[in-house]
């Protein structure tokens, strides 16, 4: 049965906004098939190094052999977890990132920089206010008013988001290498401090409790005595924290370095756990008792159909685990459970669509919950603006209609 709902424009907790802006018209490879992305890939300049998107490794297998044949060229996965890297593009990423050129295909190094990656992907693709202006077009078109940048790329971003006037739409985070690099100012323009625990589903580099189903297992990206003294440096800076954490082991991890800083007397002034999909009803106690936000993407409840390739049947089961969190634990949406998208997609019709009618039940989430987790933390900046929906119980799916 179809129903009509108006919803006010959205907030984003958690997308890229200078990356995504940075990479407005760079080639897109995510749509198409195998001889398609091949063909697109071939057909790069040869003089120059070409950054590419859209990567899925279970579309397209871009072993050394591929590689070899192609023109310079820097193509990045659709996770945005993992990227590889032609054998004629090392002499460019030589003169632009040397470290770059001789890590092409080291998964665990370019885990460990994906922050240093997304800065050097939105520099190499160049930022300005005129592309910044027309991403966040795009997204009120999808029903999003402001979003938070979760790793904005430096002070440039910075002064790119004031040149377009966004400075009351895009809330920003930045990596501890980029914060440290930003003046007193720029610092206190940010919401915090944004740290990588592990990797993603689509590049396998998820910390999950138990292997992939090829076998392969994710590694942390710090030790636990190193990941304590990084989250001391940054509790002396007085600011939030955000924390990417999607499996089981790298929760566990943040839950006891926060645990621990607790008990040494170091407090930050809020702190987020990013995706946390496969979070277990002890580690959410466990983050409620600690006071934390959780900042999750109802999209990804897709990765359980998405990834049925790499998942067991018990973690697409468990993942996005909405109804225990809500009904079991008393996370409030709004409050200390909110919901982004990560840009993958964008906008209110898919995020609701996997909201009303995911793979399984207990990642249903409701209207109200949804609407509510999707709030700006302060609703004085939106707009008083709406868009109607269709949503089709029957074909479980969402339709945005014309105003």
């Amino acid at each position: 049965m179809d129903r009509i709902v108006e919803l006010s424009l959205a907030h984003d907790h958690h997308s890229h906004v200078s990356l995504y802006a940075a990479m407005d018209g760079v080639p897109d490879i995510s749509s198409l098939d195998a001889a398609q992305a091949t063909a697109l890939l071939a057909a790069l300049p040869g003089d120059s190094l070409s950054l590419v998107k859209g990567w899925r490794s279970d579309r397209l297998d871009l072993g050394p052999a591929v590689l070899e044949k192609l023109p310079p060229v820097l193509i990045v996965n659709s996770s945005l977890h993992g990227f590889a890297l032609s054998p004629s593009a090392r002499p460019f990423a030589e003169r632009l990132w040397p470290e770059l050129a001789g890590h092409g295909d080291d998964r665990q190094w370019g885990e460990l920089h994906l922050p240093d990656l997304f800065v050097f992907y939105t520099r190499l693709a160049g930022l300005d206010s005129e592309k910044l202006a027309r991403f966040m077009a795009g997204m009120a078109a999808l029903g999003i008013h402001s979003l938070e940048d979760m790793t904005i790329s430096g002070a440039e971003a910075l002064r790119a988001f004031a040149e377009a006037g966004l400075g009351d739409r895009v809330r920003s985070w930045a990596t501890p290498k980029v914060f440290a690099s930003l003046s007193r100012n720029d610092r206190a323009r940010c919401e915090g401090v944004k740290i990588f625990l592990d990797g993603s589903l689509g590049a396998r580099s998820a910390a999950l409790d138990e292997g992939f189903l090829d076998g392969s297992q994710a590694a942390l990206l710090y030790g636990d005595e190193e990941l304590l003294a990084l989250l001391a440096a940054l509790a002396a800076e007085r600011t939030g924290l955000s924390v990417h954490a999607i499996g089981h082991r790298a929760i566990e991890q943040i839950l006891g370095a926060l645990r621990t800083l607790r008990r040494e007397g170091l407090e930050f002034e809020t702190v987020r756990l990013e995706h946390v999909q496969f979070i277990s009803q002890e580690q959410g106690r466990a983050a409620r008792d600690l006071g934390l936000v959780l900042s999750m993407q109802p999209n990804f409840s897709m990765d359980s159909e998405l990834y049925a390739d790499r998942l067991r049947e018990r973690h697409r089961v468990e993942n996005n685990p909405f109804r225990m969190l809500i009904d079991r634990l008393g996370f409030r949406p709004g409050l200390d459970l909110v919901f982004g998208s990560d840009g993958m997609p964008h906008g209110i019709p898919e995020a609701l669509r996997w909201s009303l009618f995911p793979p399984h039940e207990g990642q249903v989430l409701g209207l109200d919950e949804f609407v509510a987790g999707s709030k700006a933390p302060n609703d004085s900046t939106q707009p008083v603006v709406s868009l109607r929906y269709r949503i089709d119980s029957r074909s479980r799916s969402v339709e945005a209609l014309e105003s």
